[in-house]
């Protein structure tokens, strides 16, 4: 949007935002000031870093008038009041308009907003409970996604001091994954290897069952070498091809989520998956019947489909 006083505009929200952090920076990390005004500062972010696409992207869908003035068209309609899309539902569309922006970011941010609420509208006293240091490392790395996102730096939003004060938590947390995963897999390894032959053997036999390629992409677990199941999400637009036997669609997929039924290793998370060495993208494949897919189906409208291939 050209208009960025408009406030929908993401000059608009991002200085919004950079007002709420400055207003953060100046309470102490231990304060309750500082974890509320962080709230305020992410959800303004967010809105930004949506509004980075297209402003239109902030409307509340339910109302037509609302995207019309997104796109700063005049309504017809009288007492109009213009209404964005739930701050919960920003999130989910960031996840799939911010390839860098992971369900693991979107959870926190949902948490993070959930105690703001509740520290807001009732007697609960969130932020004077919940320190800090359990929050900010995760905090400031959705900041600097967000802040990139909206074509900005998280310098711009928090100064170069506090930015840098940011980072090294950033990195911290990076550091903490790869421990808390290298930890993780040690311990099971060490129980797998107590494990009789004969467990082994039954232990592996369920787990090559249970991992069919429809329900996650397959590898070799890194503390059993079992057979386990990796979940992802869409990343990008998916490719669409047609063939005598009908339309095939190959996704590419974030790794979200390692389970493995053999020796139990679970792990959740993009950032941990990645220090575990398994935040390789791989490509789902599903296959439909051509007639159903382009919606002409004259029996039902009914569209089936095959099972997905997430092993490519």
């Amino acid at each position: 949007m050209s208009n960025s006083s408009h406030e929908w505009s993401k000059d608009a929200l991002f200085k919004k935002a950079q007002l709420y952090a400055e207003t953060m920076i100046e309470h102490e990390d231990n304060a309750w000031q500082f974890g509320l005004w962080s709230a305020f500062t992410l959800e303004f972010l967010i809105r930004a870093a949506v509004s980075a696409v297209s402003p239109v992207l902030l409307a509340d869908a339910k109302d037509w008038n609302n995207i019309l003035y997104g796109l700063e068209i005049a309504t017809n309609k009288p007492k109009f009041i213009p209404k964005s899309a739930a701050t919960s539902e920003l999130i989910l569309r960031l996840e799939d308009i911010v390839p860098s922006f992971t369900r693991e970011h979107a959870n926190f941010c949902i948490a993070h907003l959930a105690k703001r609420n509740s520290e807001m509208h009732g007697g609960n006293l969130e932020f004077e409970l919940y320190p800090s240091s359990a929050w900010a490392p995760m905090f400031y790395s959705v900041c600097k996604i967000l802040s990139t996102a909206a074509g900005e730096s998280l310098e711009n939003l928090l100064g170069p001091a506090s930015a840098k004060r940011a980072n090294e938590d950033i990195a911290a947390l990076k550091d903490v994954n790869a421990k808390s995963v290298r930890g993780a897999i040690e311990a099971h390894k060490t129980v797998w290897n107590e494990k009789s032959a004969t467990e082994k053997s039954t232990a592996q036999k369920q787990a090559q069952t249970a991992a069919l390629r429809h329900y996650g992409h397959r590898i070799n677990c890194p503390a059993c070498q079992s057979v386990a199941l990796i979940q992802g999400k869409a990343a990008g637009e998916a490719k669409k091809s047609v063939s005598d036997d009908g339309v095939i669609e190959k996704q590419i997929m974030k790794p979200e989520a390692m389970h493995c039924i053999a020796c139990g290793l679970k792990i959740a998370g993009y950032s941990k998956l990645l220090a575990a060495g398994l935040g390789s993208t791989y490509i789902s494949t599903s296959q439909y019947d051509a007639m159903e897919y382009f919606s002409i189906d004259l029996d039902e409208h009914v569209r089936s489909m095959m099972e997905d291939d997430n092993n490519e």
